[in-house]
């Protein structure tokens, strides 16, 4: 058995073969490897840098204090664990992919790749599970925030999301640890070649197991794909539904009704972009069914859409949210406030007056000292 994790799979190998990449000597497989050299080695950088800084700024808006709902807590969840999938697959896949046009980059390939194979497989995997089941989680607290209202303050409250986000966190990171026995390196690679120049990776007795097979392919499918999938589908047809009547019935709705409306439309879209993005990982579970080469590009494809997945919520934030859109303009107006910002502050400050004692500052009265009026009206009587 070779190495394909699902979503993270560079080298494959097939019947206990050579490693594909590692033996490539046909054009059409060479063709693979160039998809896959554009995609996790020109693509991938981009969209992590962007999807770095749309997450960065998202962590700014939802830890202001003003941010502090469960749901609001679920999200911080989603954009951690999202920057934390963009790193970590940036910094395995890309430098490994740019290594097969670039030579200088050839001792990552050969010795840094295998050795943080396993260690980076077990991050990413644990924190995949993490993201995906507070997906699902997000889902759960939407519909009944939005389904049931009336039972919601019974059901939800931040300590309890707070107690759901350690529970999934501690089982991800459990269940994740039987990847870190799969996979050993061996060091040389080939008989001749001094010690510590080349490693290769090699699958441990464990890692041939009939146990691990099951864990790694039907358990990780169904725990990460059928059955989050299947969750995230049906709540948010539900959540959709109710939406639509919500809709229809706006003339009625309070203020604090719309804005429930709108945060489930954000994590309704969310959750669209989840499932269009994560379900093409399905297929490339099976990858054994596929011509190899072909799963190549397929997976250059699929790692790239797992990678995009969480680099896009800022958009869906930025562009739907209303309470985010206003907090992250208030965020912008102090980084980015300079002399027009000044001149209006000053310009509102000199039209101030004082009426029975009182300061008008806007709508806010503030009270003024005696001292304070007769040292106003001094001023005016000099001026006269």
């Amino acid at each position: 058995m070779g190495v394909h994790e699902i979503n993270f799979a560079l080298n494959l190998s097939y019947n206990n073969g050579e490693y594909l990449q590692d033996s490539c000597n046909t054009s059409v497989c060479w063709d693979a490897i160039y998809l896959q050299y554009v995609f996790n080695g020109i693509l991938l950088p981009i969209l992590a840098v962007v999807g770095i800084l749309g997450n960065a700024l998202t962590m700014v808006v939802l830890w202001r204090r003003e941010m502090h709902s469960s749901t609001i807590i679920l999200m911080r969840g989603l954009v951690v664990t999202d920057t934390g999938i963009i790193i970590v697959a940036c910094v395995a896949m890309t430098p490994y992919t740019l290594a097969f046009y670039h030579p200088e980059l050839k001792f990552f390939k050969n010795v840094i790749y295998p050795n943080i194979y396993m260690p980076c497989t077990f991050l990413v995997m644990a924190i995949q599970q993490c993201n995906v089941w507070i997906t699902v989680a997000t889902s759960v607290e939407r519909y009944v925030s939005i389904c049931h209202p009336f039972k919601a303050s019974k059901w939800i409250s931040k300590k309890k999301t707070k107690i759901s986000l350690a529970i999934i966190t501690i089982v991800s990171i459990i269940y994740n640890i039987p990847r870190c026995l799969a996979f050993k390196t061996k060091t040389p690679c080939v008989e001749g070649q001094s010690s510590g120049e080349c490693f290769v990776l090699m699958t441990t007795e464990f890692g041939g197991s009939n146990f691990y097979h099951f864990y790694q392919l039907y358990m990780y499918t169904f725990l990460i794909y059928v059955i989050p999938l299947c969750s995230l589908l049906v709540l948010n047809l539900l959540i959709i539904n109710e939406l639509m009547r919500m809709r229809r019935r706006r003339a009625g709705l309070n203020i604090q009704e719309d804005n429930e409306a709108n945060l489930s439309l954000v994590l309704v879209l969310i959750v669209v972009v989840f499932l269009l993005c994560q379900t093409p990982g399905l297929l490339a579970q099976f990858d054994t069914l596929f011509d190899p080469t072909v799963m190549i590009k397929y997976l250059a494809v699929s790692n790239f859409l797992f990678v995009t997945n969480s680099s896009v919520n800022f958009l869906i934030y930025t562009a739907v949210g209303r309470k985010f859109r206003k907090n992250l303009m208030k965020f912008f107006s102090r980084v980015f406030r300079g002399s027009s910002f000044s001149e209006i502050s000053r310009s509102s400050q000199s039209r101030r007056g004082t009426v029975g004692g009182y300061e008008l500052n806007n709508t806010t009265y503030t009270a003024v000292s005696e001292e304070t009026q007769i040292e106003n009206l001094e001023k005016m009587r000099l001026k006269d």
